[in-house]
């Protein structure tokens, strides 16, 4: 029995990022019904907002680990720097992924001629087998495919989709996953119709960003708004989304095999234990200089093993001078953190 047999609805909330006065994002994934779509275990869907007034998006240094990040944006830019010494413009058009690995720290800041910021960021968890491996940054700029009805961009992974006049949208992605993923941005024109044919070994969900979509597999059906995620059932083959109503429609297409393990996730770190996540934000906290010392808090073993790095080594890596201070770990919950899956967090 398939653990999903009908369609999921994933309702956002509004999160701040970066702090009470940062810009409000809509977070859908995790979820308490379930924390993967695949490997992608983090969703959070920004804007159009206003940033002139409030400042955008202002989010100085902070850690990641077990986890690759995902920037798409459709309007605006943001500037991305990073403890391996990445420093560049994320802008529409782009997919910018940023392998964590062992660990890695990042900034981002909305640029100063940005207006209006609107996008997604997504997190997918590295399969433990790679979850310590290098990290690593790459940018690449997908072609649009386009017909009269609609028009899609494949950021990862690779799609097969026709219209309702029957041209075919198709495309595939260069970049490489450490898990097989997919992602890919589909626009509709009022009232069209685009039928995708998905991959039934996946797992699948839909973020819509504009307008109302409407989705159709077999004789399920199901209507999304934005900010939600609808995930699929298991083992669809064949789903078809329908931009309902006066409006266009924009969703992000989201897909990936399973997983296929609990992971525990906590602010920005991601392992498979409590004690994982103790020792990752003590390290982080030592290295930042804001809580005890790299002597009391060295860098798990199984970091140092698996990771190849030596006592000495930084987990969390150099950072440029002259930028602005790190952020600080909060403090962890009194109680032992719980694990997450398909199945969503574990009681």
């Amino acid at each position: 029995m398939s653990l999903l047999e009908e369609f999921l609805r994933l309702e956002p909330r509004d999160v701040p990022l970066g702090g009470p006065r940062g810009m409000t994002v809509r977070r859908a994934l995790p979820a308490r019904q379930t924390s993967l779509i695949g490997a992608w275990c983090f969703v959070d869907h920004f804007g159009p907002d206003d940033v002139t007034a409030g400042g955008g998006m202002r989010v100085a240094r902070h850690p990641r680990t077990g986890l690759a990040t995902v920037s798409w944006l459709f309007e605006g830019a943001i500037t991305h720097r990073d403890s391996i010494g990445s420093h560049t413009l994320v802008r529409p058009g782009d997919v910018d992924l940023m392998v964590a690995g062992s660990g890695i720290t990042h900034s981002e800041f909305s640029t100063l001629d940005t207006t209006v910021l609107h996008g997604v960021q997504l997190w997918y968890a590295l399969p433990d087998r790679t979850r310590f491996r290098a990290q690593e940054f790459t940018v690449h700029t997908p072609s649009t495919q386009t017909t009269d009805l609609a028009q899609a961009r494949v950021g990862l992974g690779s799609l097969h989709a026709t219209d309702s006049r029957g041209t075919v949208l198709t495309d595939q992605s260069p970049v490489q996953t450490d898990t097989d993923l997919l992602m890919a941005q589909l626009d509709l024109t009022a009232g069209a119709t685009l039928h995708l044919d998905l991959n039934p070994g996946f797992e699948h969900g839909i973020l819509v960003d504009r307008g109302t979509a409407h989705l159709r597999t077999g004789e399920q059906q199901i209507t999304a708004q934005r900010s939600e995620i609808i995930v699929l059932p298991d083992g669809t083959r064949t789903l078809d989304v329908t931009a309902e109503g006066a409006e266009p429609l924009r969703v992000m297409l989201l897909g990936g095999e399973p997983l296929g393990e609990e992971i525990i996730m906590w602010w920005n770190f991601i392992g498979r234990t409590h004690e994982e996540i103790e020792q990752f934000r003590a390290r982080y906290q030592a290295e930042i200089g804001a809580e005890g010392t790299l002597a009391d808090a060295p860098i798990a073993a199984i970091v140092r093993e698996r990771g190849h790095l030596a006592t000495g080594n930084e987990q969390f890596g150099p950072f440029a001078a002259h930028t602005p201070a790190a952020l600080p770990a909060p403090a962890l919950p009194n109680g032992r953190l719980r694990s997450r899956g398909r199945r969503g967090m574990r009681r």
